[in-house]
């Protein structure tokens, strides 16, 4: 009976890791095609100069939030994770009341800040000498005054995710995230669509009112944890009562000194992609000044690449932005246990499904990347290049993502702020020599790939060291995920040959080749994986063929 209770408990637990993996990854899935769904409409309204505006703005926001929150929220997930591990319910609730509070006064002094701070940084992103730097200045001005806001709640409420999380508890998190991006959106369009065609106003107050929608959306947010947060607050409570150990006498500040060193490399993770994007802007502007544009054509190529382009990428990326967010908990619970076997084979199991995620759609960006901008940006078509060269950031992105939340897991997070920094730093030093190079801005975006290839390859091989993880048997699928993402890609490749042949040059046109495209891609790479037991090995049984003899991906 022992020996069937054990196995139901580890099946219980894997079930568990998989449901909340794929809830978090499901809504940060659809949370990032909401995100994307908005920009084309956004951008049709306002252009590429206005969608700069946004973007500018959007950045040092997120930049604030990082250094606002400080890595609390996931830090709290780990934390209370580790604590419930260990049967002390009760110290995890302490911190989570107590860091409440304090998230809710950073998050007040933060928006002070970056309020004051707004001119400031706009001149840091707007170089002078152009006729339009001023005007420039002012836009960008307003829209970082606009989005500071949301800082307000964007603290408290992260604090009450990573607490949901900590528990297992997926659901809030998923459901907050996609409210507060459909509120956001609607109060965005509406609001906008509302400014320019009644009142007739500029880029700049268009997209001032686009970063306070970050505001409204957040509040939506707040709503719902509110409700979760008091819907369970019973069982949580049964919890903390059904505690059988008693818990030591933790003071607050020895547990702050725990949770802040798991939470400052947090800060370097979560800060690394607007760092990369300020980098970009506060140095594309300059080169390609420098190299004969003018600022409103540097600028248009800034928003190609770092707004329109990363957005596209980042669909793929968000399913392993869900791995990461719902895998550290787990992890750490199994090697406070030090059970080893349990945390190579979660690690694995991550390691897969990135890769089976973001390989074929790399392909995918790469074959239909003219016909994607056309569609998603009928005005701004010719820029289809910059998604060309920045669509295999997607895997580095997605592996540096997954490859942090694994350092994380198993205690070795400060590593972390040197592999980020080792990849901030190689993409500082090769933006403008590569710029200068190409001849225009997708050097920014080879770049960027190069920063984030140096900073998971170091983080890669911190991980051999400390649990001696068999890379080996993720190489030998991911093979396999390459071979049939060639496969697809050939495909793909002749369907798109056949019908540009005989379709004439028009956005209608690229939207069938987009739909045949993707469909044909996703046909051959899912039944090949299916085929070849590929599916069943990285998404489990219920994939299978259900055949009698082995497959090949075992």
């Amino acid at each position: 009976m022992a020996t069937v209770n054990k196995k139901q408990s580890t099946s219980s637990s894997n079930s568990g890791f998989v449901r909340g993996t794929m809830l978090l990854s499901g809504a940060s899935l659809i949370s990032r095609a909401l995100g994307l769904i908005y920009l084309f409409p956004f951008q049709f309204m306002v252009g590429a100069t206005g969608i700069m505006f946004y973007t500018y703005a959007y950045n040092y926001y997120a930049i604030m939030i990082g250094l606002a929150t400080a890595g609390i929220p996931v830090a709290v997930s780990k934390f209370v994770a580790k604590y419930n591990a260990l049967g002390e319910y009760d110290t995890s609730e302490r911190l989570y009341r107590s860091g409440l509070k304090i998230m809710s006064l950073t998050g007040i002094v933060s928006f002070i800040a970056l309020f004051l701070l707004a001119p400031y940084l706009a001149h840091r992103a707007i170089p002078g000498g152009d006729v339009n730097s001023a005007s420039y200045i002012d836009a960008v001005t307003m829209t970082i005054r606009g989005v500071s806001f949301a800082l307000l709640l964007i603290p408290p409420m992260s604090m009450t995710r990573g607490y949901f999380q900590g528990h297992q508890s997926m659901g809030p998190t998923a459901i907050s995230q996609i409210l507060e991006q459909i509120v956001r959106i609607v109060f965005l369009l509406a609001g906008v669509s509302i400014a320019i065609y009644i009142f007739d106003a500029d880029a700049a107050w268009a997209a001032t009112i686009a970063t306070f929608s970050a505001f409204i959306g957040a509040i939506g947010s707040v709503a719902i944890l509110v409700y979760y947060f008091r819907k369970r607050a019973p069982g949580l409570q049964e919890l903390r009562d059904s505690q059988t150990v008693q818990s030591p006498e933790r003071p607050l500040t020895d547990l702050y000194k725990e949770l802040l060193t798991y939470a400052i490399p947090i800060v370097m993770v979560g800060l690394s992609t607007p760092l990369y994007q300020v980098i970009d802007q506060n140095t594309m502007n300059a080169a390609l000044q420098s190299i004969g544009y003018t600022l409103e054509a540097a600028g248009n190529a800034t928003a190609y690449l770092i707004a329109d382009s990363h957005k596209i990428v980042l669909i793929p990326v968000s399913v392993a932005t869900g791995l990461s967010l719902s895998a550290t908990p787990l992890l750490t619970a199994s090697f406070t246990q030090g059970n080893m076997k349990k945390v190579k084979k979660q690690i694995s199991q991550i390691y897969q499904l990135a890769f089976f995620v973001t390989i074929p759609a790399v392909v995918g960006m790469i074959l239909l990347s003219q016909e994607t901008f056309h569609v998603l940006f009928p005005k701004d078509q010719e820029a289809w290049v910059y998604l060309l060269s920045y669509a295999p950031s997607a895997l580095f992105l997605a592996l540096y993502s997954v490859t942090a939340a694994v350092l994380q897991g198993i205690n070795r997070q400060y590593f972390t702020i040197i592999a980020t920094l080792a990849g901030l730093l190689t993409k500082y030093l090769l933006n403008a020599p590569l710029i200068h190079l190409t001849g225009d801005g997708t050097g920014a975006g080879y770049a960027t790939i190069l920063g984030y290839f140096v900073a998971t390859g170091l983080m890669f091989f911190r991980i051999t060291q400390t649990v001696d993880f068999p890379f080996s048997s993720v190489l030998r699928r991911t093979s396999l995920i390459m071979i049939i993402s060639a496969i697809m890609g050939i495909g793909v490749g002749l369907v798109k040959w056949g019908m540009v042949a005989f379709l004439p040059e028009t956005t209608l046109a690229s939207l069938a080749i987009l739909i045949v495209g993707a469909g044909i891609g996703i046909v051959i790479f899912a039944g090949l994986a299916i085929w070849t037991g590929l599916a069943e090995a990285v998404l489990g049984r219920k994939f299978s063929m259900k055949r009698g003899r082995g497959n090949a991906a075992r």
